[in-house]
């Protein structure tokens, strides 16, 4: 870890004015500085002392000018211009030297730059003719490093020195220049702050940690990251001239501080590696961790509502979803929020919320603030506080009607007492309902067969459950798509007897080949050509004449007594019916249907004439042999025929095989 740097000081050249030398000085009298020392022309120097007076010097008398290597370093070379004047006469037994010395207190191994005169042209400058002398040291030819350097005067040992009255000698140093070696590495303290908090962290983040050196002092303290970034901290240490001035020219102690703005590093655990340089060039490194996130999370996935979607009766939602993958700070917070549908821009309603939890998962609660739709969105913030609304999931719905249906019965259809009409008004929309009759004086209900279209519910009695006249409570109840139910009641009072409904047509006549009619068995059988015409009569269970009539107004189609023939194999076997009325201008379509296979199939389709009779005439080419085949009219459900589908009842056609 030793480095070496160098120092050059006392250079009045550059303008460097500084240096580490002190005064020192043993024995009494002492050798005094010499007025006016300093770092210009002149630079350091040293006279005898008492300036024309006499003086005897004890043995190892001195004073001088001198340099200590700092606490972690040595002194491996040093120089320096030095001058000297000597007086003719008058002073004897002190010389000139200038030394290094292996310790502090000049004991152990010494080595001198010089001794004794180096002439008095070496004082006088800024002559120009001599001036100073360059001396140098270097451990490398000395064997030794040393801890002291130093240029004095001094009486030699063994023996006492004098100065007469006009006894003079003077000694001066000046551009010095030294080179050290720095034994002592820097230290980096714990970093503090809030980037290495050892969470995730984001946008500006402050940073700092000590360092200490011994030698030389701290050259450079700096925080590299591993992505590049490297933030420095500008250099305490003192140069003159790109050289430094001090021997020890760096502060001991230093802090780096910064604000780091994190967003200029990539997301994800980071390495920082906090660094100090020594004088001397040697680096101490510190290693520690940093998470920096700065990015929101993407939106959650496969977003869905508890219960589904539908209408609901309750002010309670919640919204469930997958957390997306590649975060980096844990998710720690949901926001959603939720608006109406369709409201215009001026007035639109929202209501937002939150919810925290670790890895959370699930909006908590949602109560929307009114009955309607309203659509959802959530979004997602982690432990950070990095959260987006642009990030947020596709909209859900959430449905809300808290009220039940409003019903109202409407008045008797003329003519059509048997049909029950109930407006219905709801936000969520009908979702089903009943209408029950009950004669007033009786216990039971008898629910009709309903009918839901938008924004209705229609009833009509069954052909087969005609009611007795009278006065008949009505019940209605309804329910709608989010669950909540009504009920409404009214009166309505029948003739007697009450006709069931409108019903469709059945198969009217059959007309079996040419010739003479035959009179009716239960199970005919014609032999040879014959026209044989069979009609039934209508009838109720209870009144032959109200059926009748509704025949004539058309009102529900007619069915027959006639049930199964017998024919022979390739005859013509002609069938001819009639539909209810009204029937629409151009005919009402009837398809003539066989059963076979299992199931009813078409094998023709004829239009009726404008009164609803209708005519189709068939051949059983294909009977070899006895075959019995069911068949039926059926009238469609057709635009401008006021009836819902129906079929008559079958018949059934026995077909003898064709003589030969």
């Amino acid at each position: 870890m030793a480095g070496s740097y160098t120092v050059r000081q006392c250079d009045y050249a550059a303008g460097n004015g500084h240096h580490d030398f002190q005064w020192q000085a043993a024995g009494v009298p002492t050798v005094d500085p010499h007025a006016g020392s300093g770092c210009g022309e002149f630079g350091l120097a040293v006279r005898n002392g008492g300036g024309g007076t006499q003086r005897t010097y004890p043995s190892g008398a001195y004073g001088g000018w001198f340099a200590y290597a700092p606490n972690g370093t040595v002194i491996t070379s040093f120089s320096g211009a030095f001058g000297v004047l000597e007086g003719s006469c008058c002073v004897s037994g002190m010389a000139s030297y200038a030394e290094a010395t292996q310790t502090h207190d000049g004991q152990g191994l010494r080595a001198y730059l010089f001794q004794g005169h180096l002439g008095n042209d070496s004082w006088y400058a800024p002559s120009g003719l001599q001036g100073p002398v360059g001396r140098g040291w270097s451990s490398s030819t000395s064997g030794f490093d040393a801890k002291r350097v130093g240029f004095h005067l001094r009486c030699g040992p063994g023996f006492s020195c004098s100065q007469g009255i006009y006894g003079d000698l003077r000694l001066r140093g000046r551009s010095f220049d030294f080179t050290l070696r720095d034994d002592a590495a820097p230290s980096v303290g714990d970093p503090v702050g809030t980037l290495t908090t050892g969470g995730w962290v984001r946008g500006l983040r402050t940073l700092a940690f000590p360092a200490h050196d011994a030698g030389g002092g701290l050259a450079t303290v700096e925080a590299a990251f591993d992505t590049g970034v490297v933030l420095g901290s500008p250099s305490g240490c003192t140069v003159v001239a790109g050289r430094y001035a001090r021997l020890q020219p760096c502060p001991s102690a230093r802090t780096g501080d910064w604000t780091v703005d994190t967003s200029h590093l990539p997301d994800g655990g980071r390495h920082l590696h906090l660094r100090a340089t020594d004088a001397g060039g040697a680096t101490t490194t510190r290693t520690v961790a940093a998470y920096v996130d700065n990015g929101a999370p993407q939106a959650p996935r496969d977003v869905s509502v508890a219960g589904g979607e539908g209408w609901r009766a309750e002010n309670d939602f919640e919204l469930a979803w997958t957390n997306p993958g590649g975060q980096h700070a844990p998710i720690a917070l949901a926001r959603w929020r939720a608006c109406r549908v369709d409201a215009p821009p001026a007035a639109s309603e929202c209501v937002n919320g939150a919810r925290s939890a670790a890895d959370v998962t699930t909006s908590g609660p949602i109560v929307v603030p009114g009955a309607g739709e309203w659509e959802v969105r959530a979004w997602l913030t982690d432990a950070v506080g990095n959260g987006d609304p642009a990030t947020a999931s596709d909209p859900r719905r959430l449905r809300f009607d808290p009220d039940p249906p409003e019903i109202r019965i409407l008045p008797e259809e003329a003519g059509v007492p048997a049909r029950f009409v109930v407006a219905v008004s709801d936000l969520s929309g009908l979702a089903g309902g009943s209408i029950e009759l009950r004669r007033q004086g009786t216990d039971g209900w008898v629910e009709l067969a309903t009918q839901l279209s938008a924004g209705t519910l229609t009833g009509e009695l069954e052909t087969s459950r005609p009611l007795a006249g009278g006065v008949y409570d009505v019940r209605v109840r309804a329910v709608d798509a989010a669950g909540n139910r009504t009920e409404a009641h009214g009166v309505r009072a029948f003739a007697d007897p009450v006709p069931p409904p409108f019903d469709l047509s059945r198969l009217d006549h059959l007309l079996l080949g040419q010739g003479e009619p035959l009179s009716w068995a239960p199970r005919p059988i014609v032999h040879g050509p014959a026209r044989v015409t069979m009609t039934a009569r209508v009838r109720t269970a209870r009144h032959s004449a109200t059926r009748r009539r509704a025949i004539r107004r058309g009102r529900r189609p007619a069915w027959r007594d006639v049930r199964r023939l017998t024919i022979p194999g390739g005859r013509p076997v002609r069938f001819h019916g009639r539909v209810g009325r009204p029937v629409p201008r151009a005919g009402k379509l009837v398809e003539v249907q066989a059963h076979f296979r299992g199931r009813w199939r078409t094998i023709s389709v004829v239009r009726s004439r404008r009164g609803g009779r209708w005519r189709f005439a068939y051949r059983f080419r294909a009977a070899t042999r006895r075959a019995t085949y069911t068949l039926r009219a059926r009238a469609p459900v057709e635009a401008g025929y006021p009836f819902s589908a129906g079929v008559s009842r079958p018949v059934r056609v026995t077909v003898l095989a064709a003589r030969r």
